[in-house]
């Protein structure tokens, strides 16, 4: 006994799917659909198979191989040109030379075979139809049968008017060879089309066996759902490669199931499965094999194939996911939706139901998609944000990812450049790293790693080695959701311009990447000794011996493994005693007079502004300092334990810039966001400099001062030296150094809105200032009689800021309530 599956269908109605793969590739239960035809097969003891190929014919032969592996012997017989299903038995006719049975690869059954094959011999005819009752059968070759069981009536996809019975062709027919006589060879010829019409008009006889059983013939996307969900509620046995852990929940191998998660069976999980703390799968849920699904993403009636990553909070619902695609978090699809291979879904995305995406479409953050997407690369699709590129660790920034985009960065630079290229202490950052460097080395730029270092000491080297660039590439945590960030600086070590980011970006979507010479390949040089000379000319900023005496005693929250190595040589040489609470150390502070440890007293992990400054009172410290893991961003507390606001703490920085020793030979300049206050001006005024108003982003703050070694909003320990410096100076405490600072009370809010209502309100409000005085540095910014209104429209998100500064709190709440209400009547 022989078979033939017929394996050649393209799976028109079940696109996107199909893209990628024929239809009997389409898993089922983490297995491709025509595994279980194969099994089927042979447990009735047919194990010598014919399958016939045509569209996409090597991903089936690549997987099966020669059958070995199921215990069975498969033959393949491709198909040229298109042969139909007749034909394409025909062409498989050399193996074919003893009864067989003919089968459809996208259709899954468990009917009995060895019943069918004794009914056909039992009648001794030609052909048998396998045969079953469907309540529609407008999709399937309708059938009336004789007492006798002979066909007398067929008629192939009726409609309701011709319709005269509900016994339907399943595709399962029994034939003998001698069948090939009536089927022209190498012609496209169709079993219910041709084949079967011609028998009955020339009155031979075809019978039908009506069998027991299920029948799921998956010839459309509704199909392909209800078939998994008629698995998992018992409708039909197959075997599933999984250990059942409770009531119809089954998990693969190698699979984590945070106990915090909630999972609601029926649900099956495939093999190497991370589903993370408060994800939520709710019943008839199918995860393929290596999907991470993150913490709060949830789950229900979906199916997901292979190597997804589902972020948190995102909500699926009735949708089918194919392989490699990224969900991101808060994201959203709706019943119906279909998404395809290497998909990318922004942030707060929604996709409506019934929305397909074609592979390769990266759909950008905040957007709605209502219809279908099949041409082009998606929408709001780019790579560089605020400051650089972000992306999910080994998911979206992948090595492979990293060299070309490195390839890319190459190609613009001129041949021979020279980069420095620095990474955190993380160590997929560091392997990114490497690659990075590799990548660049390929493209015919010269590159100098510094080794573990923050983007402060990065902008540093730019700067004192006089090269062309840098990168930076760390790990950051957004919501406790790890991303790598990677940064690009120009040769003055700020922040690229967009049209550099531009151009990078169209080099990597493009992918014409410059390839040197083999003997042209950049140079690699390793110079970590940057990071000392970083904190020796930090040091050599200040009035070291004055503040040496000082003796400042401080409570230091800091990353320790990426600043440890900054932080305490340079507070070791300004003579500061040290309240050490490391962000990623054990539960305990150590005493440093310098970086010499002292008795350890037991502290809780002051990780919070709160926090901090309880200790500081209770330890009687000068001051609390919390620095940011990359050590750009600090927070400061004085001694009364008030924690400084942004704001005045901007205010401080431009404060003791300005009166510092290393400006007194250079012009007095400092760059001050257009969204801070104005007492700035009233500073830079007492103090001889100017205040230089920009936009908020960091390379606007980041130009007017490209030509000093560090940058003041974004260099921590740079700040902090300065502040240090100016107290022991002044011999003043902080809280006596913001008294200096003239009183200012603002407000600030955000207003959500939709990307396209933007431009509108934007102009709606710049129409309504008309008679006020209007400043368009960045956003609008309208002038009242006791303040101002900054409206800033967000960079990465559709939002609003709204921020108002006036002579008393109340007037600036004021102020910002009324133009967070007139922006919300124009959203209206």
């Amino acid at each position: 006994m022989k078979a033939v599956i017929m394996a050649g269908g393209k799976g028109t109605r079940l696109r996107p799917l199909t893209c990628n793969i024929p239809k009997p590739m389409m898993p089922v239960m983490n297995q491709p659909l025509m595994y279980y035809t194969v099994e089927l097969l042979k447990e009735h003891g047919i194990k010598d198979i014919a399958v016939t190929l045509q569209y996409l014919p090597g991903v089936i032969q690549e997987h099966f191989g020669d059958g070995e592996k199921l215990g069975v012997n498969l033959k393949y017989y491709e198909e040229y040109t298109p042969l139909g299903t007749a034909g394409g038995v025909r062409n498989a006719s050399e193996f074919l030379d003893e009864t067989f049975v003919v089968i459809s690869g996208d259709a899954l059954t468990d009917f009995d075979l060895s019943k069918a094959l004794s009914f056909h011999r039992e009648k001794g005819g030609l052909c048998t139809i396998v045969l079953t009752q469907r309540d529609t059968p407008l999709e399937f070759g309708v059938c009336s049968l004789d007492e006798e069981g002979r066909i007398t009536r067929y008629l192939e996809k009726p409609g309701w008017g011709e319709v005269f019975s509900d016994t339907v062709n399943t595709g399962i027919y029994i034939l003998e060879p001698k069948i090939f006589e009536l089927i022209p060879a190498e012609t496209f010829y169709d079993f219910s089309r041709d084949l079967f019409p011609l028998m009955l008009e020339e009155d031979i006889s075809i019978y039908g066996y009506t069998a027991e059983g299920y029948w799921s013939d998956i010839g459309d996307l509704v199909q392909y759902r209800q078939t998994h969900m008629d698995i998992l509620e018992g409708k039909i046995k197959v075997p599933l490669n999984g250990t059942r852990i409770g009531e119809n929940i089954w998990v693969g191998q190698n699979t984590k199931v945070d106990p915090r998660a909630e999972v609601k069976g029926p649900v099956f999980i495939g093999d190497n499965c991370t589903v993370k703390s408060g994800a939520r799968l709710g019943e008839f849920t199918i995860i393929g094999e290596d999907n991470t699904l993150e913490k709060g993403a949830s789950i229900k009636r979906s199916i997901l194939w292979d190597h997804n990553f589902v972020g948190s909070e995102a909500e699926l619902r009735g949708t089918i996911v194919s392989n490699q695609c990224i969900v991101k978090a808060k994201a959203t699809l709706l019943e119906g939706s279909v998404i395809s291979d290497h998909c990318s879904i922004g942030m707060n995305s929604t996709i409506r139901p019934e929305v397909k995406l074609w592979p390769k479409k990266v759909i950008g953050d905040n957007s709605t998609i209502s219809t279908s997407l099949v041409w082009g690369e998606g929408v709001g699709r780019q790579y560089f944000g605020l400051a650089g590129i972000r992306g999910i660790p080994n998911v979206e920034i992948t090595v492979d990812f990293i060299t070309r985009l490195a390839a890319a960065y190459g190609t613009v630079l001129d041949m021979d450049s020279e980069i420095v290229v620095s990474s955190d202490r993380d160590r997929y950052a560091q392997v990114l790293k490497r690659a990075f460097c590799s990548g660049l080395q390929s493209t015919g730029i010269n590159t100098i790693d510094i080794g573990a270092a923050t983007t402060p000491v990065n902008r540093y080297a730019v700067k004192v080695l006089s090269v062309s660039g840098g990168v930076h590439i760390r790990l950051v945590d957004e919501d406790s959701d790890p991303r790598i960030l990677i940064e690009f600086l120009d040769n003055y070590g700020i922040n690229t311009d967009k049209n550099w980011e531009r151009k990078i970006e169209n080099t990597l979507l493009q992918e014409e990447f410059r390839r040197a010479n083999y003997k042209q390949v950049g140079d690699l040089k390793y110079l970590p000794q940057l990071a000392d000379a970083y904190v020796e000319r930090l040091a050599q900023g200040i009035r070291g011996d004055v503040v040496r005496r000082r003796h400042c005693r401080m409570v230091m929250s800091y990353d320790y493994e990426n600043l440890s190595s900054l932080l305490m040589p340079l507070l070791d040489k300004l003579g500061c005693h040290v309240i050490a609470v490391t962000q990623n150390r054990p539960i305990q502070a150590s005493y440093h007079k310098g970086s010499k440890p002292e008795v350890p007293r037991e502290f809780p992990q002051y990780y919070t502004p709160e926090h901090l400054a309880n200790s500081v009172q209770a330890s009687g410290a000068d001051m609390g300092v919390l620095i940011d893991r990359n050590g750009e961003k600090m927070t400061l507390v004085t001694e009364q334990g008030e924690v400084l606001s942004e704001d005045m703490k901007t205010a401080l920085l431009v404060m003791v810039s300005l009166s510092s020793t290393e400006e007194a030979s250079q012009e007095k300049k400092a760059a001050v966001p257009v969204s801070a206050p104005m007492v700035i001006e009233k500073l830079a005024e007492k103090y001889h400099g100017q205040a230089v108003r920009t936009k908020t982003t960091p390379r606007a703050v980041m130009e007017i001062t490209r030509d000093s070694y560090f940058q003041l909003h974004f260099d921590a320990l740079y700040g902090l030296s300065l502040i240090l410096d100016y107290l022991a100076d002044k011999n003043m405490t902080l809280s006596q150094l913001v008294k200096e600072i003239p009183e200012f009370y603002m407000k600030k809010d955000i207003v959500s809105t939709q990307w396209q209502d933007i431009g509108k309100i934007m102009r709606r409000l710049m129409e309504e200032s008309k008679s006020r005085e209007v400043e368009m540095i960045d956003g609008i910014k309208i002038f009242h009689s006791k303040g101002w209104t900054l409206i800033l429209p967000g960079a990465d998100e559709p939002v609003f800021h709204v921020i108002s500064e006036s002579s008393s709190l109340r007037e600036a709440e004021t102020l910002t309530a009324d133009y967070v209400k007139k922006i919300k009547k124009m959203q209206g």
